[in-house]
């Protein structure tokens, strides 16, 4: 993979203040659960600190909410298990949550070099109930975080407007704004490994139809707190050559160009998604050209199957996900 251009894609593409749009990351069911989540987004503040908001339905149709917090630190520190976190909505009310995580933090765990050093991101995550989680969207006006047993180990945050509570709030009307899935990634990972903070995942191959399968690749790189994926097509006795092309042309017409990254045998493709590409891919793909040693092969996906088994192998790389 070609990393540090997708490290800069990923960067630019990162959702950087309060109010933005919510967007939902995943939403997938696996052993009779259903788990959604929004993606993480940073919240501007005399702490900068990231938030990201999941869901999970029971299979008795109750849902209970995750509260991910990462706080921006030039120090790394570690968030005491039941340490509390005091929200104040603008009503005046509190609410208090208590940490629940006591595993090593997988975020970036040596830091990211900024332009005024090492910048460490500190997490807690913690369950609310939607009751809570309505009071927080309704407004809030100060945060305080509590980092360690201590007199002085907290950390507060006052917002003037209300630049956490709209992060949460878009976040939230994401989640219960999405469908109930028919994706169900059981069974679909086929590999994970982490080595000096970094990780490597990737899926079984699953067919689309008789002429191509595909897997998916995902890559999470510490030093640079970024993510990537690669796909992997499958194609029997197809030869497409190092820099061949492989036009994607979505439901809405457009057409997507990836190139044949690697020389390869004949049968097989590896080629990189841009981040703003992807959701696109997961939407609708009607049909894929490829250039060939020989003549365009055009394979049509009618029923949208070619996106819906991308989706199967993209959510099921999101139970292990580190962003």
């Amino acid at each position: 993979m070609k990393k540090t251009v997708i490290a800069a894609l990923l960067a630019m593409m990162l959702p950087l203040a309060s109010g933005a749009q919510g967007s939902l990351r995943y939403n997938y069911t696996k052993n009779g659960y259903v788990y959604t989540g929004a993606e993480r987004v940073r919240v501007s503040g005399s702490t900068p600190l990231w938030v990201k908001l999941s869901r999970v339905i029971f299979s008795d149709g109750s849902p209970i909410y995750l509260l991910r917090i990462d706080v921006e630190d030039s120090t790394p520190w570690k968030m005491p298990k039941n340490a509390p976190m005091t929200i104040t909505t603008a009503a005046g009310r509190s609410v208090v949550l208590k940490n629940s995580a006591s595993e090593p933090n997988m975020v970036a765990p040596d830091g990211v070099q900024g332009e005024k050093g090492k910048v460490y991101y500190n997490y807690g995550e913690y369950y609310l109930e939607e009751s809570d989680l309505k009071k927080i969207v309704a407004g809030v006006t100060n945060v305080d975080i509590t980092k360690r047993w201590s007199s002085e180990g907290y950390i507060k945050i006052a917002y003037k407007d209300n630049e956490f509570g709209s992060a949460v709030a878009d976040a939230y009307e994401a989640i219960k704004s999405a469908s109930r899935p028919d994706v169900d990634v059981s069974g679909v990972l086929r590999s994970l490994q982490d080595k000096n903070g970094s990780r490597l995942a990737e899926t079984n191959v699953l067919e689309v139809d008789s002429n191509v399968s595909i897997a998916l690749v995902y890559f999470y790189y510490a030093a640079t707190n970024t993510e990537g994926y690669d796909l992997n097509l499958f194609l029997g006795g197809v030869t497409v050559p190092y820099g061949g092309y492989i036009k994607v042309e979505t439901g809405d017409g457009e057409i997507i160009e990836m190139l044949q990254e690697k020389d390869l045998a004949a049968g097989r493709a590896i080629c990189y998604p841009k981040n703003e590409d992807l959701p696109k891919l997961l939407r609708s793909v009607r049909r894929i050209t490829l250039q060939t040693t020989g003549e365009d092969l055009v394979m049509e996906f009618p029923s949208n199957k070619f996106s819906k088994v991308l989706n199967k192998e993209y959510n099921s790389l999101q139970t292990i996900s580190i962003l």
